[in-house]
């Protein structure tokens, strides 16, 4: 007999078909592409917030401007004095008063310039102690003194003659007597302007702000002398002819 070999019974469902492979290829080639773009996408995110972040630190206004200047070139030459001066009245103009007084700290170490002490002063009137401001000029006049001998010492020894004012005791005497003036200590005033003028008789501005006082003083005579001092170095000066019409003088 012959052997019936039994035929294979056909599955009821076909059987799944692997992928091919250019199929898997494009798939993966795919998510490729998009984890690409996203990692463009949070790059091009992260440079706008960053870049944001850096335009927010950066200076807009003049202070602010002022201050970054003026921290670069303390940062760049610290052994220059006048770098200090001018740290220390950007951070006062921007109201860092702590700042200022570490970058005056730090200036007179450098070179214990009348400056440092001017500012100092400026800093206290800036804050409404005007006691303490009137104290600090009077201070800073005391440098300007010692300076100037210093100067004039210096050029002794190498054989020269120092001509030049004492610049820094006129400003400190000035702005001192501003604030008595303020304050109603107007004979106490008239002094510091004295004191101004012995070093540059010429500031007409300075001989007007005085002939103001010594008017309010009830000094009518010598407050048409200085309008009319002030009106020689500077004729037709709207300050000094205005203060003269108020004294009735010519």
């Amino acid at each position: 007999m012959s052997e019936e070999i039994a035929e294979p019974i056909p599955s009821a469902e076909p059987e799944a078909q692997p992928r091919s492979r250019r199929f898997v290829v494009d798939q993966q080639f795919m998510l490729t592409a998009v984890l690409a773009t996203i990692i463009v996408i949070l790059a091009v995110v992260a440079t706008i917030v960053l870049y944001g972040l850096e335009v927010s630190k950066a200076p807009r206004t003049v202070v602010e401007r002022a201050v970054a200047t003026a921290e670069t070139a303390t940062q760049e030459q610290p052994k220059v004095a006048q770098s200090w001066v001018d740290l220390t009245y950007a951070y006062v103009a921007a109201d860092r008063y702590a700042d200022a007084r570490s970058a005056s700290a730090n200036g007179k170490r450098v070179a214990n310039l009348p400056a440092f002490y001017m500012a100092d002063a400026y800093m206290l009137e800036k804050q409404g102690k005007m006691a303490e401001a009137i104290a600090a000029y009077e201070a800073a006049k005391k440098r300007a003194i010692e300076y100037y001998d210093e100067r004039v010492k210096a050029a002794s020894a190498k054989g020269a003659t120092y001509v030049a004012s004492n610049s820094e005791l006129a400003d400190a005497a000035i702005f001192k007597a501003r604030l008595l003036a303020k304050q109603g200590e107007g004979a106490a005033a008239l002094e510091e302007y004295a004191i101004a003028l012995k070093v540059d008789p010429r500031m007409a501005d300075v001989l007007v702000e005085q002939a103001d006082v010594k008017a309010a003083l009830g000094d009518l005579a010598g407050a048409r002398a200085d309008y009319n001092a002030a009106l020689r170095f500077i004729p037709d000066m709207p300050e000094a002819l205005k203060g003269l019409a108020k004294v009735g003088g010519e």
